[in-house]
């Protein structure tokens, strides 16, 4: 995926339907064989850049910034998803913007920076010693008196007041028609997976994939979120301790392989970050018989398509070290 991003093209309704987006079912050998019927949610085309979840975390955000007149500051690595769809969606709707950037001023050259810069966003580049600050209430302050009055937004969007909007992803006409034994997520800050706990019924059973090496830590901030947003869980869930992953950069040749043959044989678009490791989770449960015959099993497609362009080269050159059978 190359090439530049038009705000013009696209529209973007706070208030608008959005969920006519589409439900695929993806059918492989694999899921032939066990007798599992595997659906994909494609939240990713809910928009071409603030796409999957991060309409849903940024709208009560960008919502709040249109009647204050106050901008919209948050944090995120020079290749984030979060910043990129911010930097979209505070053009869209006339809210100025500020992204506090993990890493060197070089960094805005790249392709995510650089549309986030035309598209208004100011940036602020910052050490790595000082972005593990980000979540101090002093340092959160002294950004405020150093930019000015604003909504402190944090990384990837994962805060309470944007619980509510990840839940509405249940309203969608899917869930009327279809009854899931499962739903698989990928996770990173935890936002997402706090947002569909919220609204989730008592009937499934919700599995988040870590994409990071995490520990209590990750849990303690999923239920911290619940409990600020005032939401109980009703549903069985956990994260899957096997296939945490290394990083968000981090991309290895059985992931690389599954992008591309995803791709090309089924005509399903990954991202390396997020659902490429939500995927191949699921495959390995599926495998390992930890999904039992006749399930019928809901996979969120997060988004984050618009950030291939930083994974393309080593894509090419990860997937054909890959010498492996892929669980398809």
């Amino acid at each position: 995926m190359s090439g530049k991003y038009e705000p013009e093209k696209y529209e973007l309704e706070l208030g608008g339907d959005l969920f006519r987006v589409p439900v695929h079912q993806l059918i492989t050998p694999l899921t032939r064989c066990r007798d599992v019927t595997l659906d994909i949610m494609r939240l990713d085309q809910i928009h071409p850049l603030v796409s999957g979840n991060k309409w849903f975390k940024l709208k009560p955000a960008i919502e709040s910034a249109r009647k204050t007149g106050m901008p919209v500051l948050s944090f995120g690595g020079a290749w984030s998803n979060h910043i990129h769809a911010l930097a979209y969606a505070g053009a869209h709707f006339s809210v100025p913007t500020l992204g506090i950037i993990r890493g060197e001023p070089e960094y805005a050259s790249n392709a995510m920076l650089t549309d986030a810069r035309r598209w208004g966003m100011k940036l602020h580049f910052v050490t790595r010693a000082e972005y593990r600050q980000r979540t101090h209430p002093d340092y959160l302050q002294s950004l405020l008196e150093r930019f000015g009055p604003g909504h402190l937004v944090p990384e990837g969007g994962s805060q309470a007041a944007a619980l509510p909007a990840v839940a509405s992803i249940w309203q969608h006409p899917v869930f009327s028609e279809r009854e899931y034994d499962a739903v698989f997520l990928p996770v990173g800050t935890g936002g997402t997976l706090a947002g569909v706990l919220f609204g989730a019924p008592s009937n499934v059973e919700v599995i988040g994939v870590p994409v990071l090496k995490y520990g209590e830590w990750l849990e303690q901030d999923i239920s911290a979120l619940l409990q600020q947003a005032g939401g109980a869980v009703r549903c069985k869930w956990s994260l899957d301790p096997a296939s945490q992953g290394a990083g968000y950069a981090r991309l290895n040749a059985e992931e690389a392989a599954l992008v591309r043959q995803m791709q090309d044989g089924y005509g399903l678009d990954l991202d390396p970050v997020y659902t490429v490791k939500a995927l191949r989770a699921l495959q390995r449960r599926i495998v390992q018989c930890r999904i039992k015959p006749h399930s019928r099993i809901l996979m969120l497609h997060t988004g984050g398509l618009q950030g291939n362009r930083g994974f393309a080269d080593r894509l090419s050159a990860l997937a054909p070290e890959f010498v492996g059978p892929l669980p398809l």
